[in-house]
């Protein structure tokens, strides 16, 4: 991939809008997440294919899942869980797995790690070889060493853009924006889906699967 991310060490400009903090914390985000967990489960053949044609090595070394966008874990589990079962089944049960969660330093993942604790679907209940984390750090930046992950998974999270590029008058949703505001989403859009493609495509290892899914307006 040749995208061009010379942009990802520019610093913005004093007095322009900048994104807010990540998802209310305490768990707020698992209690309300119902939709895009619905949305996320219409990706799970797509997942399920991944698991199934990922390039694994024949040494010892971790297969690595990363969860890109996690929030508070709820909507991370059956994913995860997915993953686990097709790549146990490919290489039986010792070889270790580590499963990394991402997102922002402001992110509740006191509540995360909770949920891989103690909730009844934790991925992590009867398998001592696979080893949960978290990274708290945006995904428009590096977030893991280049050429290390297997499995990328990021489902909703992407819709979000680095920073609010402009006030939207009237509103709060962009698309309802117009002219020079619309116009100003939509370049910030276009540069943060180039950014978080060529950010992953250095932490993929060769023959690496990464499904990303996002909501969208009906084609009418």
């Amino acid at each position: 991939m040749t995208i061009d991310t010379t942009r990802e060490s520019e610093v913005p400009m004093p007095n322009e809008p900048t994104l807010p903090g990540a998802m209310e914390g305490k768990g707020s985000y698992n209690k309300h997440a119902k939709l895009p967990a619905g949305g996320a489960a219409l990706a799970l053949p797509l997942w399920e294919k991944a698991a199934q044609q990922v390039e694994l090595d024949a040494g010892h070394q971790a297969v690595v899942l990363a969860d890109y966008g996690s929030s508070q874990g709820k909507n991370s589990l059956v994913p995860m869980q997915v993953a686990i079962r097709i790549l146990r089944q490919r290489l039986g049960p010792a070889p270790p797995i580590s499963v990394f969660h991402i997102d922002q330093p402001s992110n509740d993942f006191n509540t995360l790690f909770e949920v891989l604790d103690a909730d009844p679907d934790r991925y992590v209940f009867d398998d001592p070889s696979v080893f949960p984390a978290a990274v708290g750090r945006s995904f428009y930046e590096l977030v893991l060493p280049p050429d290390s992950v297997h499995l990328g998974w990021c489902s909703y999270a992407a819709v979000w853009l680095s920073r609010v590029p402009a006030l939207i008058p009237g509103h709060i949703v962009s698309f309802r924006s117009s002219g020079t505001v619309r116009a100003e989403f939509e370049r910030q859009g276009v540069w943060d889906w180039e950014t978080f493609l060529s950010l992953r495509a250095r932490e993929l290892r060769s023959g690496a699967r990464l499904v990303v899914v996002l909501p969208s307006l009906a084609d009418d």
